[in-house]
This record gives structure tokens, sequence and C-alpha cells, in this order.
């Protein structure tokens, strides 16, 4: 339905109208290497299936059917020989049960870490989705910040059209030479240049998002413009740890490594004890071969009982083994701490990064007013005679920095913003 919206936008204005969360929505839904995560959620969930039928008895059946040679018969000192008659046709039916009652919780430990792997598949595919989301969030801004370049000099250029008209005036009047006029004529030329590879690379941007999003390549996504107006999350710095120690997809996929750690323990433990285990067969079987001679019959024989077994070699095997899950457990609580403390400092940095993009915002929009009243000055004191044009260009190229920089900043905030986000766990 999104992408029937997203089309029909295209078809009557000529491009896509996509919010970031639109974006975010198709990503996850196109992107190739969620699908590939997504399978292995999808390979996981089916090996704790598979772990759950070892709850079940085990079944099977067998026919034979076949040729019986006669009986040789020689005796003990192999000096008389003499033969047997046995029925030559030889068919047998049996079926078999048997399940096991006790294997010190083995199974259900099994199907635990299986569970655990499967928990574990989805957390990294939601922590690939958050990936890709970041990713997404770049291009998507980065398209923003080009398209606002451009108004940028094409408002320029209208003021650079209409100062070179003041200018054109002047020289017929002799209060400038030429050089003036062309100087003024190289800037509106130079602007130009700047919009067309302001151009070029938002088509460049759209081409690598539209691949991520899995739209055609020649998509024109036009970008949300109330994006750096909406309102964002505000918290401390200890709110975003606490959030972080909740919500980060690491720290969930450490704990829960953790838990399989402690399991695979469990089932290695398991191994130094019994197996106990319940059986029943029956066996249909023609000719009868335990007399001489055989008689051509059918005859059933059935049993049913309990077994007991156990792995002598687990005396000396079983104890290295667990002494490896033990070391391994240690290791995956060290892997956690280190984990802990990155995040920690991912957290921490972002945090960071994002107040000081907050803090650039307001020092460019103090210098954007600067440099527009620098410009305004300057240009009435040129069109007075009283500056040259060079200086009039030098207050020109501060105020179109000074445009810039303050829009940069306040999508560097919006991007600051999402990767402190994804440091959490939340986006």
């Amino acid at each position: 339905m999104l992408l029937k919206t997203v089309t029909k936008a295209q078809d009557n204005y000529g491009k896509k109208h996509l919010t970031l969360e639109d974006a975010f929505t198709l990503a996850v839904q196109n992107s190739t290497q969620l699908k590939v995560a997504g399978i292995n959620v999808q390979y996981a969930r089916q090996k704790t299936e598979i772990e759950k039928l070892r709850r079940l008895p085990n079944l099977s059946t067998a026919l034979n059917y076949g040729y019986i040679s006669n009986a040789d018969v020689w005796t003990p000192s192999f000096s008389e020989h003499q033969k047997g008659s046995i029925p030559s046709h030889f068919s047998q039916l049996s079926i078999a049960a048997s399940e096991v009652i006790f294997r010190g919780n083995e199974i259900n430990n099994s199907i635990k870490k299986a569970t655990l792997e499967e928990q574990v598949a989805y957390l990294n595919f939601q922590k690939n989705s958050a990936d890709i989301k970041l990713l997404v969030a770049a291009r998507y801004l980065d398209i923003y910040a080009s398209i606002n370049r451009r108004k940028v000099y094409v408002n320029n250029i209208e003021l650079a059209k209409q100062r070179l008209k003041n200018i054109q005036a002047m020289r017929k009047q002799g209060m400038v030479t030429q050089n003036d006029v062309l100087s003024t004529e190289l800037i509106i030329s130079d602007y130009n240049l700047a919009i067309i590879k302001t151009d070029n690379n938002i088509l460049i941007l759209n081409t690598e998002l539209s691949v991520v999003l899995g739209l055609p390549v020649d998509a024109v996504l036009e970008p949300d413009s109330t994006l750096l107006e909406r309102p964002m999350k505000m918290a401390t710095i200890s709110d975003f740890l606490e959030e972080a120690n909740t919500e980060n997809h690491e720290l969930k996929i450490a704990e829960l490594e953790i838990q399989s750690g402690e399991t695979n323990l469990k089932i290695l433990r398991s191994s130094r004890l019994p197996e106990v285990g319940l059986f029943a067969s029956s066996q249909l079987q023609r000719p009868f071969l335990n007399t001489i001679p055989s008689i051509d019959i059918y005859y059933n024989v059935w049993q049913a009982g309990i077994s007991v077994r156990y792995n002598i070699s687990s005396i000396y095997q079983s104890p290295r083994k667990i002494r490896a899950g033990a070391i391994r457990l240690e290791q995956i609580k060290q892997q956690q701490v280190l984990q802990k403390e990155n995040v920690d400092v991912s957290v921490k940095t972002a945090f960071i990064k994002y107040q000081e993009a907050k803090e650039e915002y307001k020092t460019y929009q103090n210098d954007l007013v600067s440099a527009q009243e620098n410009y305004r000055i300057t240009e009435r004191r040129y069109f007075n005679q009283l500056a040259l044009l060079s200086d009039l260009t030098d207050a020109t190229n501060i105020k179109i920095e000074a445009e810039l920089k303050v829009t940069n900043a306040a999508i560097n905030i919006v991007f600051n913003y999402y990767k402190l986000l994804k440091t959490t766990g939340k986006l």
C-alpha cells in the first residue's frame, strides 16, 4: 500500500514525496541484507521446532522379503555334511517404538538453547534493521541538504542578477568600471555551475537511496520539508544510558548468549547421567527358523520394557567438556562486560555530539544574522562608492556560507539524534 501511494505521488507531481518514516519502512521491506537476516530468523525458528520433536517417541517399521537358501550342516569335526531343507521364501514385518523418559533434562535444555538462538537471530535482524535505517537517514538528509544548497544558490543568483542591473546602470553613468560588470557576471556563472554540480550530486544520492529502498534507480525522491521542525525527545544522559541498558540490541544479544552458555553447560553435565527409556516392538516373520527342519509358517514375537544405557567413556570425556563449557561461559560473561562498557561510551559520545550539534546550530544562527547585516551594509557602501566590489563579493560569500551552515547544522542535529537512538536501541 505504501509503495502504491508513493508511486501515485510520482505520477501526479513527477516526484516521490517521501517521509523519513516511509523510507525506513521501504528499506526494511526491500533491503537484501535484511532479507538474509530474516531467513536466518526463519532457519533458527525451524531448528527450535526440530528440537521439540525429540520429546515425541521414535517410531519405525520395516518390511523385508527375499530368498533363503537351504542350510548346510556339518558335524563339529566337519567330517560329515548334509543339507537342511528351508522354505525358500522369506518375509518379515516389524514395528518398533521407543521413548526417552530420562536423560538429565538434556532434551528440554536443548530446546531452550535452540529457542535462545532463535531470539538472538531476531535481535540480529533488529540490529541490522537499525544499521540500514541509519544509512537511509544519512542519504535522506544528504539529499535534503543538497536541495537546500541549491535553493541558497538560486536565491543568491537572483540577488546577483539584481545587483548586476544596478552595476550596469552605474557603469552607464561612469560610476564604476567594466571590470565590476564582468566580475559580477563571473560570480553568476560560478553560481550556475555550483547548481549543476549540486543537481548531479542530488541524482547520485537519489540513485543510492533508491537502491536501498528497492525503488527504480531513476526515482526522484522529495524529502519531507517539515523534517527539521519535528520535536525531538528531551532527556538527560542518565535517561539515555538507562534506556540503552534495557533496549540496546547488542546488550540483549550478550545476555541471551550468557543464558545459552549456561544451558549448554547443563547439557554437557547431563552427558554424565544414564539414559532411561521405554521400548516396544512386534515382529511378524516367515518361515520359523528355530527348528530343524524349518517350518513354513508365520509367527509373531513382541516385546516391551525399559532400557537403561550409560556411556562409560563419559567418565573421562565429560569433565573436560564441562571444563571447556565453563571457560566458554566465563568468556561470554567478560564479553558482556566489555560490550556494556562500549555501549556506555557510544551513548555518551552520541549524546555529546547531539548536544554539540545543537550548540553549533545556535552559533551559526547568530553568525547568519551578522553575515546578513554585514552584506546589507557592504552592499549599501558599494553603491555609495564607499567600498570595492571585492568587499561586496567577500560579504556575499560569507553570507552564502552562513546560510549553508545554518541548514547543515539543523540537519546535523537530526542525524546525531538518530545516531543516539541507534546506540540506545530505539531506532
